[in-house]
């Protein structure tokens, strides 16, 4: 009888700390976004997110690219906003190479970008319709540069405006 005294009142003080006081039920914080899908590593390939509406413009750009199973395009479509976030949140193997975009990179984004030391250089594929790459990603991740090579359009480096939304 002992015993089971002794359960309950534990359990009834472990359920006594779920309150507001002890960051239970009362908590309002909001969570971050969730890190992009991602392939994975055997699967990687040149990792672009961003504007669905520009997909189909890469593709004729690049259809005379021909990457290895290591280095083909995949193009996780999440707008254009989720994507220059992803671009922006890093380096290396862990973040996307590109992001595509239905509009110019707003001064906010560039700005985030460039606090992160992550400079970008913009493509534009035609009207309202860019790609913004990592410029350590050319050289790094194996197919990048041949990939926006392929494209035959130069870049020009994004540079953070000092004015403007």
């Amino acid at each position: 009888m002992t015993t089971a005294c002794a359960a309950l009142i534990a359990a009834g003080l472990l359920a006594g700390c779920q309150g507001p006081l002890f960051g239970g039920l009362g908590q309002t914080a909001a969570l971050p976004p969730p890190p992009p899908k991602r392939a994975e590593p055997e699967e990687r390939g040149i990792w672009i997110v961003g504007s669905g509406a520009v997909e189909p413009r890469l593709r004729t750009v690049a259809a005379g690219y021909e990457g290895t199973r290591d280095t083909r395009p995949r193009v996780a479509a999440e707008g254009t906003v989720a994507g220059l976030r992803a671009l922006c949140a890093g380096t290396g193997v862990e973040s996307p190479d590109m992001a595509l975009s239905d509009r110019r990179i707003r001064t906010d984004e560039a700005r985030r970008c460039k606090a992160r030391g992550i400079p970008l250089s913009e493509y534009e594929l035609g009207p309202n319709q860019y790609v913004y790459v990592k410029d350590a990603h050319l050289a790094a991740i194996p197919g990048v540069r041949e990939f926006v090579q392929s494209w035959g359009v130069t870049g020009k480096p994004v540079a953070a405006p000092t004015s403007g939304t």
